[in-house]
């Protein structure tokens, strides 16, 4: 079996972390859009959750590209890294201003909950990403 090396292990766990992101963000986008206006469906929370969904998936993408130059042996850009680790942070940053906007809605208490616990996740991601960066060996 082969094995795992530090920089793609590490790029690995911060794309599980993303997809675990991501799991929360589908968790909470029916409470959002049901629950949330009385007497009404809130289509605008629900889009930017699913755009903010669609973002995170195309950086997904960007770990799987990453991920396959290290398997490759061929060198991967540094500002890659620096690229997904700063969108991660700039995205965690502005949805953890929607789970503020969410913690006084009594109807569902845990959307800002777990909206919380997504920028966690992400914050976590960007973390480990930048902490790949400066990892030596290949890739």
């Amino acid at each position: 079996m082969k094995r795992l090396h530090k920089k793609e292990r590490m790029l690995l766990i911060a794309a599980g972390m993303l997809m675990l992101s991501i799991l929360m963000m589908i968790i909470v986008l029916p409470g959002v859009y049901t629950k949330t206006l009385p007497y009404t469906n809130n289509s605008g929370a629900a889009i930017g959750i699913s755009l903010a969904i669609i973002v995170r998936l195309l950086i997904l993408v960007g770990y799987r590209f990453m991920i396959r130059s290290i398997r490759l042996a061929r060198a991967t850009r540094k500002t890659a890294y620096i690229l997904i680790g700063i969108l991660l942070l700039l995205f965690g940053l502005i949805y953890s201003d929607g789970a503020v906007s969410f913690l006084p809605n009594t109807e569902v208490p845990y959307v800002a909950y777990l909206m919380f616990t997504s920028v966690l996740f992400d914050l976590l991601a960007a973390i480990l990403t930048f902490m790949a960066l400066f990892l030596k060996g290949k890739g």
